[in-house]
């Protein structure tokens, strides 16, 4: 049964505060609150407190709602009923949400008692024990909050949201956790020269060595001159490249809001465009790049390492190239053609230039590896 509490703020307007609070076998399993203010604020309050009695007490006989799920539970379930949707969760979201459905401290912990003080113990934790950078600790936070607002919504479960930003904020302050910085490390020539010797002979499935079959040396290049991310450069098809039109069809292309269906036609630059031409093709395997993901990836950091070059990431390749497409003189408009953000503010994130006169780094680079000219403004 609802119950209403009213009162008067200083400019005299009226809140009403409705309560719902359901029992069963003398226990409650449901409780919530909403405020409302302004003109017929009673009537808008009852009216709400009536339909989501009504709603939950549907949602309590069908056995959906949960009121004494843990917080790692409720990680579980929200990934297992993600599973199969249209759009599917990203890799590092499923990741760290399957780490935390594991976590003792959120095992321990009932998401629809959860407070800021259960969240900092948590946060402490994953900052002084398990090592995590700040960075990460936001992330977990962020990820906290997509779990209650979706518990509150689909389990009808109540969580008090400004329990987690209080905790978020008092996290900033304390400095466990904090945004991450924005990366600007951009590789020197020598750096990238030593990475893309790395010719060492890899460990099979079995443990003996084979060649490197990772063609380490062209795929970094092109990351640099098509300014494509990893995921990208393996998805990329000999059907969508259009070798006359200097394009490629990019297929689900990274974007916060559109995890699906954010296709786009970009521009190649013609040392890109070399680079796949010369690549040889596989009968029956459509991929331009057709390797791992993760092999690609490890390939990298071995070479890195091999190199002694430190500090350096794949996605770095990525800011080196927009940053290299500037140096060049390329327009805003341009450089969006052909790395494919959609706003200054995202490209800025990529950019950073070492100097303002128009220079090709590359040029030397470029004519050893038979690769041509780069891209310039017309």
């Amino acid at each position: 049964m609802a119950t209403f509490q009213e009162r008067k703020n200083r400019s005299g307007s009226l809140t009403v505060q409705a309560r719902i609070r359901i029992k069963r076998q003398g226990r409650v399993v449901f409780e919530e609150a909403e405020s409302f203010s302004g003109k017929g604020a009673r009537k808008t309050a009852e009216l709400w407190a009536t339909n989501r009695e009504n709603e939950v007490k549907k949602l309590l006989n069908s056995g959906k709602i949960i009121s004494k799920l843990t917080v790692a539970d409720g990680m579980a379930r929200y990934l297992k009923e993600h599973e199969g949707l249209p759009k599917p969760l990203g890799r590092t979201k499923k990741g760290t949400m399957r780490l935390m459905s594991q976590e003792p401290i959120l095992a321990a912990t009932l998401l629809s008692e959860l407070s800021s003080s259960d969240i900092i113990k948590y946060l402490r934790k994953r900052h002084n024990e398990d090592g995590a950078k700040p960075a990460t600790v936001l992330q977990d936070i962020a990820y906290l909050r997509v779990l209650a607002k979706y518990a509150r919504v689909v389990w009808s479960i109540s969580i008090d949201l400004q329990e987690i930003e209080d905790a978020a904020g008092m996290a900033i302050r304390l400095g466990i956790a904090e945004r991450s910085e924005q990366r600007n490390r951009r590789p020197t020539l020598d750096e990238l020269e030593r990475i893309m010797s790395y010719q060492h002979r890899e460990k099979n499935g079995r443990g003996r060595m084979t060649p490197l079959t990772t063609p380490i040396n062209e795929i970094v290049l092109f990351a640099i001159f098509s300014t494509r991310r990893l995921s990208e450069i393996t998805r990329i098809e000999w059907e969508s490249v259009d070798f006359e039109k200097g394009t490629v069809f990019i297929r689900d292309m990274k974007d916060p809001r559109k995890k699906n269906g954010n296709h786009m036609t970009l521009f190649v630059p013609q040392r890109a465009l070399s680079l796949i031409e010369r690549q040889p093709r596989v009968e029956g395997e459509p991929r331009v790049f057709p390797y791992a993901e993760s092999a690609i990836g490890a390939a990298f950091q071995r070479a890195c390492k091999w190199a002694d070059v430190e500090g350096v990431t794949f996605h770095d390749m990525r800011h080196e190239g927009v940053s290299h497409l500037f140096e060049l003189h390329n327009l805003i408009p341009q450089v969006s053609m052909v790395s494919g953000h959609k706003s200054w503010s995202n490209l800025q994130r990529y950019t950073h230039l070492k100097q303002l006169e128009l220079f090709d780094k590359y040029e030397e680079l470029a004519n050893k590896h038979n690769l041509g000219a780069p891209l310039k403004p017309a």
